[in-house]
This record gives C-alpha cells, sequence and structure tokens, in this order.
C-alpha cells in the first residue's frame, strides 16, 4: 500500500518534473539533461554486462574506480553507467570517454524503468552509496537481476525513516543481492531494516582507494598565491550567509585572508553571486576569467567539476551541507590533498567519516560563523599547525585503503 502511494504521488508530480526537465534541456551545454532520457527512452543494446548508478560526482568517482579495475581483467566489458547531475556526467566524460555509454537516470515511474531496463538488458546492477527508488529495485528484481549496493552508507535518521515502514522496508530490502557497506555502524543499521546478515558484507569505503588528479592550481584562479585561501564547498541555502559573515571576521585579524566559495547546485550560482554583492564583498566568478583581479576578497565557483582544484588552491577546507539541516558532504577529496578540515556540527550523513577524522586531528566541528571566523584564524597564524592537520588527513586516507579489491570482487562474483 506504501508503494502504491508513493507511486500515486510521483504520478501526480510528474507534469512538474516535465517542466522542470524541460527548462533544463534547454540550457548551456554544461548543464543540458536530454529530456527523453528521464523517461527511459534510451538506445536499445545486447550484452549490456553491468549497469551503474551514481547521483553526482562523489558517488560517479566512485564508480569510475570500480569501473576501472573491471576493465583491466575484461577489456570487452559493456557499461552503461547513470548519472542524476550534470557534474556527474561530466566527470564520467572527462575521465572515461567512450568506455561507457552514458545516460541521466530515470525517474521512478514503472513504464519509465521497465522501458529503460527493457532497452539496456543489463546482467548486473550497482547501484552507489543508497539510491534506493521502490519501482527500480521491484522491477529489476522481477526480471532476476542481481542488485548491488556499493559503498553504501545509511544514517541513523535515515534508518529510523524506514523502520516508520516496516513491511514496506523489508521488502524493498529483501530485494537487494547485496550491500556492501562502507562500516560496522552502517551494516548493522542495513540490518536492522531488513537485509539478511548473509547479504551483508563490509567492505569499507573505496573513496579512500579513489586516486585524484594533481594538477597546476594557478589554472583555477592564478592570483592569491601569498594569501591565506580558504574553500567552502557543496554549499547549501542558508549557508553561505554564514560563511560570508566568517569570512567578513576572518578579514579583520587576517587581511589577506581569501574565500573560495562553491556551492552545491548550480541553479543557485546567480543567487550566490547576488548575495556576495549584497554584502559587499570584491568579488570574481571562475566563469569568467577576463575579470579576474588580485584585490578580490571571494570567488565563487560558478563552474562544474572543478571543486578538486578549488581544494588544491587552498589552505582550510570548510565542508558544506553542515550548517545546514543536509547531514553534511564528503570530506575525503579535501584530506586526500592534504587540507586541515572544518565542519558545521550537522554531519550525520558522514557521521563515521567526521568522527575519525577529528580523532586523528585531522578535523575539527565549528559550531557557528564565530566559531568558524575563530578556528580560521587561528590555522592562518599557525602554517605549522595547519600542515599537520592536513598531513594527518592525508595520512587517514593512506591508513584507510584496501575497499576497492573487496568491491571489485563482489560485483565479478555476481557477473560469473
Amino acid at each position: 500500500m506504501v508503494k502504491l502511494i508513493y507511486t500515486i504521488i510521483y504520478y501526480m508530480l510528474s507534469p512538474l518534473m516535465c517542466i522542470r526537465w524541460f527548462f533544463k534541456s534547454l540550457k548551456p551545454p554544461q548543464y543540458r539533461e536530454p529530456f527523453r532520457q528521464r523517461f527511459g527512452f534510451v538506445n536499445r543494446h545486447v550484452g549490456v554486462d553491468i549497469w551503474f548508478h551514481a547521483v553526482s560526482m562523489g558517488e560517479t568517482s566512485g564508480a569510475i574506480s570500480i569501473i576501472r579495475n573491471l576493465l583491466k581483467t575484461n577489456h570487452a566489458l559493456k557499461v552503461v553507467v547513470t548519472t542524476t547531475t550534470p557534474t556527474g556526467a561530466k566527470l564520467l566524460k572527462q575521465t572515461m570517454g567512450d568506455k561507457v555509454i552514458h545516460y541521466y537516470s530515470p525517474c521512478d515511474l514503472p513504464g519509465t524503468i521497465k522501458r529503460f531496463i527493457n532497452r539496456i538488458n543489463p546482467k548486473t546492477v550497482v547501484i552507489m552509496e543508497t539510491e534506493l527508488w521502490p519501482n527500480w529495485i521491484d522491477y529489476i528484481s522481477k526480471r532476476n537481476i542481481p542488485l548491488i549496493l556499493a559503498n553504501a552508507r545509511l544514517s541513523e535518521s535515515s534508518a529510523k525513516k524506514y523502520e516508520l515502514f516496516p513491511k514496506t522496508s523489508r521488502r524493498l530490502f529483501s530485494q537487494i543481492s547485496h550491500v556492501l557497506t562502507v562500516n560496522k555502524a552502517d551494516a548493522k543499521r542495513f540490518n536492522r531494516i531488513g537485509v539478511k546478515s548473509n547479504r551483508l558484507l563490509v567492505t569499507g569505503n573505496i573513496k579512500f582507494d579513489a586516486e585524484f588528479p594533481i594538477e597546476n592550481e594557478a589554472v583555477f584562479y592564478p592570483y592569491w598565491n601569498d594569501s591565506f585561501v580558504w574553500v567552502a564547498a557543496s554549499t547549501h541555502q542558508g549557508e553561505e550567509e554564514l560563511i560570508l559573515e566568517a569570512h567578513k571576521k576572518l578579514l579583520k585579524s587576517v587581511a589577506k585572508a581569501k574565500l573560495i566559495l562553491v556551492p552545491r547546485h548550480p541553479e543557485r550560482f546567480s543567487d550566490v553571486a547576488d548575495l556576495i554583492k549584497k554584502e559587499k564583498f570584491s568579488f570574481a566568478k571562475r566563469s569568467n576569467e577576463n575579470l579576474w583581479q588580485e584585490q578580490h576578497q571571494v570567488l565563487l565557483g560558478d563552474t562544474m567539476g572543478e571543486l578538486l582544484l578549488a581544494y588544491q588552491k587552498s589552505d582550510v577546507s570548510f565542508i558544506g551541507g553542515s550548517f545546514a539541516d543536509i547531514g553534511g558532504h564528503n570530506a575525503i577529496e579535501a584530506a586526500y590533498y592534504s587540507k586541515p578540515i572544518l565542519t558545521g556540527p550537522i554531519y550525520y550523513n558522514f557521521q563515521y567519516l567526521f568522527d575519525s577524522l577529528c580523532e586523528e586531528n585531522a578535523a575539527e566541528i565549528v559550531e557557528n560563523s564565530d566559531e568558524l571566523a575563530q578556528k580560521l584564524a587561528e590555522l592562518a597564524s599557525n602554517p605549522e599547525r595547519t600542515t599537520e592537520m592536513g598531513n594527518k588527513a592525508k595520512l587517514f586516507i593512506e591508513k584507510n585503503k584496501g575497499a576497492l579489491d573487496k568491491v571489485v570482487n563482489e560485483i565479478q562474483n555476481a557477473l560469473s
């Protein structure tokens, strides 16, 4: 009954989704989403071995690591990858080219997912992390296609939501062949809501195994070489005000402080630019290099797929989604580049990661804009401590590698 109600509501909302996707299809190429793909109208394929689904850049990066390792032992493997966002699509195209087939993810309507599955005919489906769509899972199960959740995470708050509908949740999770979790705590939560122990395996987080490019950060922004630069990454509505307030306070004690502000969603770039202007900062846009000047106090990261360059350019990283009730975002990329990490108090989506980084003295929690400004000022005045925190963050990454081989092995077993 719950699934039926969910599907009816989805059908009712589909006209609004159509309007949204239609306008996205009219945007410039870097933001454009093929409208028809959202309803499963893709090319017909024969012999697709795996369908990977990833939401955005983080999940896509993980999928790429798995795919590269699978292709090492089987060059003929035919792979379809779906992403939800243009940023994920761009990363996939840049790194994999024509080695995989990309589509935008189909919406969760019964007819749509049936059409999509019947056209690509995958032998195995791998969903990155915990992107669970009931109609997807139901039809995949009906087709007897093995379904694997890789790098799976489940926060306590999400687990409690599933527990509100115990019969529906148990049926949903009983249709998943294997759940490969990032840690024991996540495995226990999956088990609690209906995944049997024999379908659970703690593999660790494959993002620790990812190899990110080391590039010349001057390409991102050639100025600010003698400044204290901090990045606020993947920010959400309501956070930018606090971040800009912290930067304003920081400038009183660290005159050469510079901020790279990178909103999570491209559709908010314009609004955030207006906010920066309203707060009377001198600023530039990453997308408009003709107007770059050294004296700018803020650089708005309004391009896609360049967050890694922003991390490299920075001295300290603040991870967004942690001042707003989003639950935080992944800090592994920042740690990979040996950056001290700051987070707000709301990071339940990555509880284990941030708690571990804090235990290693590689990250610190700030409760508000005052504490953020204070902590940034402390790090700016103590470069030795900044370097030490960054080194500990990188060491934490190195100590936690090894998950990728386990995940790849499980997927190979499902294919055989």
